[in-house]
């Protein structure tokens, strides 16, 4: 308790200069607790009850209505619900249309979880006919977004429908519902009665079952029984280990910022300490005349360390658990989330350990130094020069390292991701210790050039880069690591802002048309030359096809995939089209596109006098293993196709439209065409126009506004960019005070070097320009090091991930880098300068001025 007292009499006296520590640690502690947060609440909601999100156990998909001794054998297995999916148009003449995805729902959906209705009605009385017409249920935003209430009438395919309830919880709402839009639930007689439902149309019939078998024993056994067929079987497991999976990844990228923010900061804590322990070289001296043990004066001190450091993490997850539960309110719209604290008291207790691990770890050093001088030469003064660490300490300081890099590994989702981050965390400190090196002796070597022995200014600023205690090392590490980690965000942002805003108004069209009938060509034309500035109108065939062979060999037994794979081959569905005017803006990787000119495709397989030619998209290729000159074999409508892969492309990103994986000469696909889609260019009035007219004469044609994708697209861009913001500020903010106790821990030396130059006649304006020009080039090579490291990170996710070509945005990186460090290594020049106008005299006095 003596000890323990006066550790906190000693640091209520003098612990006031330690903010920086505190600060720094704080910092650190608050981003880790609010990522950590934030993925614990998500993962719970979705993880909570699966089953519910899945909609049952299991689920068989399929495009056509699985036969009666199908559905026979899974009543035998367990209980059954069906839900049948299809996009549409949805909307009234004067509020205007919408893509939605309608729902029909059997009597025993959901076969898990409870439906909300407003108002509270049964979902089947919700959706049943009353007084000749049908009942549906939609959503809040779509009610919001055509302004419709609970008794209006709106259109759907042929057939006109009364609007009976909103859907307030959907169990299933955030995972089954697709990019299609926002779910109507009807009954599957109504759905019928739309028409929408013809040769071709794109119906999903999910059946979803509820049994007590073990999931993947039920999946097993549905294949045993029916080996023959094709369709698509996945277990609410197999949902749960995807979500896990993504939340894996996502969790461990927002971690890793977290611990990378908490490095930072545990260099100002060390400095700061460092800074702290100088003041109190004195007090070791008299504590050890007066006979407390080196070990009675280092557990002052490490209890120290320990409130400073509980405090701060305290404070970090405090703030961190706000900032947690003000992102999880953002997206509950979207997500489920468990309202439960208790999620967040994992994440706070693992950040409050990562807080007294890293306050520990940055300190240990700095102490052991300090208490390995001896008392006398603490008296005389003469214990500037540091001393050995002593081995104790040392093994207790890579305990602390070790600690830290096993929780690391252990604690991030992804165990990928995880060792990865430490070994790159690894590389990049020696790559830093070489460019350290490599800047350190460059300015050594100009120093003693001859050419600059004419500028005493430029000699001495390099001097400062190269001397012992120069600032160089630490401004890199704090500084550069949070410039790094602004410029990847800025270049990231940017480019995605510069692609929604230019890139695609200058190449999209302004309306994607989907599921156009044959006989709807000519009036679709005659209607689209009437719009507003309308330039023109493209269409193309879309045609569903399964691969079943390559190369003669059937997918089921291709030795390049494993077991699962070659599953998800078999029930893969391509979509198949013509090249028709690039509508996709697909782009050549290898092989050549076929001659232009007439073919004859009336012949079939052998019979042709050349083999049908094709080309594969790169994704779909390089998953198999397909190269050019290979052949494949579709089988459409119950026919088989084969044709030679002699071109593979690849489809940019953000402008892709309907994402077909084969492409084939015009005309060879003609004797399976039920389907157009196609794009319209004009503007966005005439794209609304043409809407307006197709909910009327073609409700069958589902329509989306290029502008209201792009209004989307800002508003999630907008969010995620705040959210980049705050992560990066939060890390800069970190990265600043670092600095400061950079300024801090060196102040005394520094000033006392300049003073005693001063004194022997170096005048102090000669003194403040080396100074200027010393914090000139730390912000230049920091900013080089920022831009370097930061572009290697961004432009290989931008290129080769996002598909967006981004190399001519270094200047963005550049200008971002520039901003911020040269305004905060000026601060940091005008700090010292201010600090020179102190009188000679007494800083030659004493250096702890």
């Amino acid at each position: 308790m003596f000890l323990l007292s006066l550790a906190w009499q000693d640091l209520r006296a003098s612990g006031r200069s330690l903010w920086v520590f505190v600060a720094c640690l704080t910092l650190g502690v608050t981003l880790l607790t609010a990522t950590g947060g934030l993925y614990k609440l998500v993962s719970a909601g979705l993880l909570a009850d699966t089953r519910a999100l899945f909609g049952g156990d299991v689920e068989v998909e399929s495009r056509q209505p699985l036969p009666e001794p199908v559905l026979e054998w899974m009543q035998r297995s367990g209980d059954i619900a069906l839900v049948t999916e299809l996009d549409s148009m949805v909307g009234t003449p004067d509020k205007g249309f919408l893509r939605v995805e309608l729902q029909s729902v059997d009597q025993h959906y959901p076969l898990y979880g409870d439906l909300s209705l407003q108002p509270p009605v049964p979902l089947q009385a919700a959706i049943a006919m009353v007084d000749g017409l049908w009942g549906v249920a939609i959503d809040p935003v779509l009610a919001e977004q055509l302004a419709l209430k609970v008794g209006d009438v709106v259109s759907i395919g042929q057939l006109s429908v009364r609007v009976s309830a909103l859907v307030l919880n959907q169990p299933d709402r955030n995972l089954s519902a697709s990019w299609g839009g926002p779910p109507v639930l009807l009954a599957p007689q109504a759905l019928q009665a739309t028409g929408l439902i013809q040769p071709g149309s794109r119906v999903e019939y999910e059946y979803r079952v509820r049994t007590q078998w073990p999931a993947e024993q039920w999946r097993q056994r549905f294949y045993d029984a029916f080996a023959d067929e094709v369709w698509e079987v996945s277990t609410f497991e197999d949902r749960s280990r995807r979500i896990a999976e993504r939340l894996g990844q996502i969790a461990s990228g927002l971690n890793i910022i977290g611990f990378t923010t908490l490095f930072i900061g545990g260099l100002g804590v060390f400095n700061s300490i460092h800074a702290y322990l100088q003041g109190k070289r004195k007090s070791f001296a008299v504590l050890k005349a007066l006979g407390l043990r080196d070990r009675k004066v280092a557990s002052v001190y490490l209890l120290q360390i320990g409130m400073l450091g509980f405090g701060g993490s305290v404070l970090g997850v405090i703030t961190g658990t706000v900032l947690a539960l003000i992102g999880a309110q953002a997206i509950a719209a979207e997500i489920p989330l468990i309202n439960n604290l208790t999620a967040l008291l994992g994440p706070a207790l693992v950040a409050i350990i990562f807080g007294l691990l890293v306050a520990y770890a940055f300190t240990l050093p700095a102490l052991g130094k300090a208490l390995a001088i001896q008392p006398a030469a603490l008296f005389r003064s003469a214990g500037t020069q540091e001393s050995a660490l002593p081995t104790c300490w040392r093994m207790a300081t890579v305990g602390c390292l070790g600690a830290i890099l096993v929780l690391i590994l252990l604690l991030l989702p992804d165990p990928v991701i995880a060792l990865g981050f430490v070994m790159i965390i690894g590389m990049l400190l020696l790559l830093l210790e070489l460019f350290v090196r490599l800047v350190s002796r460059s300015a050594k070597h100009f120093a003693g050039h001859e050419w600059t022995e004419r500028y005493f200014v430029l000699r001495l600023a390099l001097a400062n880069l190269y001397r012992p205690g120069a600032p160089l090392r630490t401004s890199l590490l704090s500084l550069g690591s949070a410039l790094t980690l602004l410029v990847a965000s800025a270049l990231v942002v940017f480019s995605l802002v510069r692609t929604i805003n230019q890139t695609i108004p200058e190449q999209s069209p302004a309306l994607v048309l989907y599921d156009i009938f044959p006989y709807q060509l000519v009036d679709l034309d005659k209607a689209s030359s009437a719009t507003l500035d309308f330039s023109k109108l493209t269409v193309a065939p879309l045609v569903r096809g399964r691969l079943v062979k390559v190369n003669g060999i059937a997918l089921g037994q291709l030795e390049n995939l494993d077991q699962e794979e070659r599953r998800e081959a078999i029930e893969d569905e391509y979509k198949l089209s013509y090249l028709a005017d690039n509508i996709d803006n697909l782009t050549l990787v290898a092989g050549r596109w076929w001659e232009d000119g007439p073919a004859d495709f009336s012949e079939s397989g052998s019979d042709r006098a050349k083999p049908l030619q094709m080309a594969m998209e790169d994704r779909e290729a390089n998953e198999l293993g397909v190269q050019v000159g290979d052949f494949v074999e579709f089988i459409i409508a119950d026919q088989a196709l084969s044709a030679e892969v002699v071109a593979i492309y690849s489809q940019k990103g953000l402008q892709t439209r309907f994402w077909f994986e084969g492409i084939f000469p015009q005309g060879a696909l003609e004797s399976y065409i039920h389907r157009y889609v196609g794009v319209l260019f004009s503007g966005d009035e005439g794209a609304l126009q043409l809407q307006r007219e197709l909910g009327l004469w073609a409700p069958n044609v589902i329509s989306v506004r290029t502008e209201s994708l792009l209004t989307a697209a800002r508003e999630l861009l907008g969010k995620a960019s705040l959210g980049l913001a705050v992560v990066a500020g939060i890390s800069l903010l970190a990265s600043l005070l670092v600095l400061i106790s950079v300024m801090v821990a060196g102040r005394a030396r520094q000033i006392y070097e300049a003073t005693i130059m001063h004194s022997l006649g170096v005048r102090l304006a000669v003194i403040r320009k080396a100074l200027q020009l010393e914090y000139l080039l730390l912000a230049m090579i920091t900013t080089l090091f920022a831009v370097v490291l930061g572009s290697a990170i961004a432009l290989p996710f931008l290129n080769w991930r996002m598909k967006l070509p981004s190399h001519d945005l270094i200047w963005v990186a550049a200008v971002v880098a520039v901003f911020v460090s040269v305004p905060a290594l000026t601060i940091g020049a005008r700090y010292f300068l201010a600090r020179l106008r102190v009188n000679p005299a007494v800083l030659l006095k004493s250096e702890n001025q």
